[in-house]
């Protein structure tokens, strides 16, 4: 979306012409409740006006000298009645607008993530989709509702406008015109200042994600450690500060051109409304009109003056909230990841057991290297592979490409000899188990850890203790058994926190309770002690017997227990093999496993070969 900063009237036009899409929106989410709101702001509108001719009425039947008492009474008993029912009307108004608000809320929260749901890894690497999400969430708890609202008191405000200018015109029309015509002049005004003020918000997206960073690392137990060990406390703080008073500086900006406005409006206003009741006065005084007349005509004044204020501000209102309507409907209509999940595809209906990688490129949209080039390889049912390499070497993109996370640029790939171009995405992926290097750690029970593993057999308990048992997650239990009501994290009540070698030995039992053909492991044991690692990796092996395993390591230790070993650098498959064919005819290879980095001091191979 371009968002211009200097404002024209058909930009005015344009935006306001989104109105419609809007409503159509609100309407759908909440079809009965819409309607009665809108009925009831138009009862609304009308009420005042009602009440103004009653009242006048009243006074006018008390002024003449020859009115019978009951007919006094009656107009008395009419005006308590209007009164009672404008009381009646707003309560009710009320309770269905709270109502509205927080369902509709709740309804595009879900939609909005349903939507994320749907988009691809590289849109969510993509900053400028990123920033457009964070600006959408961030206020879709109140705009689309705004807009709502605003347009309903307008219709409000607009009825009971017009009832005020008929009546002040059936007396003098020309007073009637002049009460609209400072309303009318200032509303392009009061647009360009709503402009501005979306421009500035606009702008500064990236920094209001900086600074809810910021507050993020101070206020959440994950980095508290390194924060109080570095003494980082001041530094965080001055940045979000530092953000946060260009903030002040500039919404102070704004807010005092919105009231100097404001001021010269409310001026202008009076003047006018002073000139029409002096008009009235006089007429009063000539006997053209009586006494009741001119205190209904003095109040007439005051709800043109109120109901066109009103109707500029929610004018004002809506162009200012549609510009973000428009963010929200361009995300909406963003082109979703092509899944291949239609019929016109091809279910992959039994276990994997050959994956061929055909001339692979790849390369990500923001960087000029190819992170994959001309990548050629086989992997086959029984065959456990141990893929190492330097860090950016291209292993963990390799196993997003293969895990459909990342749509392939150049080449194919094809499991059972089907490209996975022309499979049913959904179908091979309920086939492979990935823990991949940034697993999550779930804020919640036991058992939702595990069971998103295979989120449909998430009610088989027996299976989820299977899966623990076979990583050895002893430290889980409770007493004698595995308590899968348990809360994991600090986040919620009575919630249990694990050291990184336990959420990683959860994640593992999340990818084992998958029931998969082909296992990948990017890292599996970076948080795990020796003896924990070579556990984790006889359970590898075990689980992944007679099917595909893969497994990316830095610890070339663990890789020598693998039937074949990939070695990859720079984006290119380098070497493959047995170690020891490895360390004949791959010199890569041979530094990593000589070189200080890659190097297997003694005690670290004792302690394997004892854990072996």
């Amino acid at each position: 979306m371009e968002v211009k900063e200097q404002l024209h009237f058909k930009d005015i036009i344009s935006t306001l012409c989104q109105m419609p899409k809007t409503l159509k929106l609100v309407f759908t989410m909440e079809k009965k409740l819409f309607i009665k709101i809108v009925i009831l702001s138009l009862i609304t509108g009308l009420i005042p006006i009602v009440s103004l001719y009653v009242s006048q009425e009243l006074i006018n039947s008390l002024v003449r000298i020859q009115t019978e008492l009951q007919t006094v009474l009656i107009i008395f008993c009419i005006y308590i009645a209007v009164s009672f029912f404008s009381d009646i009307i707003s309560q009710i108004s009320e309770y269905y607008n709270t109502k509205f608000q927080f369902s509709m809320n709740y309804k595009l929260n879900y939609i909005i993530m349903e939507k994320s749901s749907k988009l691809s890894l590289e849109d969510f690497e993509n900053p400028e989709v990123y920033d457009k999400l964070e600006r959408i969430t961030r206020e879709v708890a109140y705009k689309p509702y705004q807009i709502f609202q605003a347009a309903i008191t307008m219709i409000t405000a607009t009825v009971t406008l017009i009832s005020a200018l008929t009546f002040l015109m059936v007396w003098n029309p020309t007073m009637s015109m002049l009460m609209l015509l400072v309303p009318v002049i200032s509303l392009f005004y009061f647009l360009k200042i709503g402009q501005q003020e979306f421009f500035m918000q606009w702008k500064r997206t990236g920094e209001e994600r900086r600074s809810w960073y910021l507050n993020y690392i101070l206020t959440h137990d994950f980095s508290f450690k390194e924060v109080k060990l570095y003494r980082l406390k001041d530094y965080i703080l001055e940045g979000y500060w530092t953000i946060k008073k260009k903030f002040m500086a500039q919404d102070t900006y704004i807010l005092r051109k919105k009231t100097t406005f404001n001021l010269i409006y409310e001026v202008l206003v009076q003047l006018v409304g002073a000139v029409v009741i002096v008009v009235a006065i006089l007429a009063a005084y000539t006997g053209k009109i009586m006494v009741g007349n001119v205190l209904s005509y003095i109040r007439s004044v005051g709800l043109v003056q109120s109901n066109s204020q009103s109707i500029i501000n929610n004018i004002y209102s809506i162009y200012n909230s549609n510009l973000y309507m428009n963010q929200l409907f361009e995300f909406l209509e963003y082109r979703e990841e092509h899944t291949n999940d239609d019929q016109t595809t091809e279910r992959l209906e039994q276990a994997i057991y050959a994956v061929d990688i055909q001339d692979v490129s790849f390369q990500y949209p923001s960087s000029e290297q190819w992170s994959l080039q001309h990548v050629q390889l086989s992997f086959r049912a029984g065959e456990r592979v141990a893929i190492v390499g330097p860090n950016g070497s291209g292993k963990s993109t390799l196993i997003k490409l293969l895990a459909g996370l990342y749509q392939i640029q150049e080449g194919d790939i094809k499991l059972n000899d089907t490209s996975i171009k022309k499979l049913n995405q959904e179908s091979y992926m309920q086939q492979m188990a990935v823990l991949f290097q940034d697993y999550m750690k779930y804020e919640m029970t036991l058992q939702e850890n595990i069971g998103f593993g295979q989120i449909t057999k998430m009610d088989q308990t027996d299976q989820i203790k299977k899966s623990l048992h076979n990583v050895r997650a002893d430290f889980l239990k409770n007493q004698s058994d595995y308590d899968l009501d348990m809360q994991l994290g600090l986040w919620f009540d009575e919630g249990r926190q694990l050291s990184g070698g336990q959420w990683q030995k959860v994640a593992l039992a999340r990818t084992y309770f998958r029931e998969a053909s082909l296992y990948i492991l990017d890292e599996p044991s970076a948080a795990l002690d020796p003896i924990a690692e070579k556990e984790t990796f006889d359970t590898f092996f075990k689980l992944s017997r007679e099917k595909i395993g893969i497994f990316i390591s830095h610890r070339l230790i663990a890789a020598q227990q693998a039937d074949r070993i990939i070695v990859m650098d720079q984006g290119k498959v380098v070497g493959q093999g047995k170690h020891n064919e490895l360390m004949q005819n791959c010199p890569i290879y041979k530094h990593m496993y000589e070189s200080e980095n890659y190097e297997i001091d003694t005690r670290g191979e004792a302690e394997w070969k004892e854990a072996l």
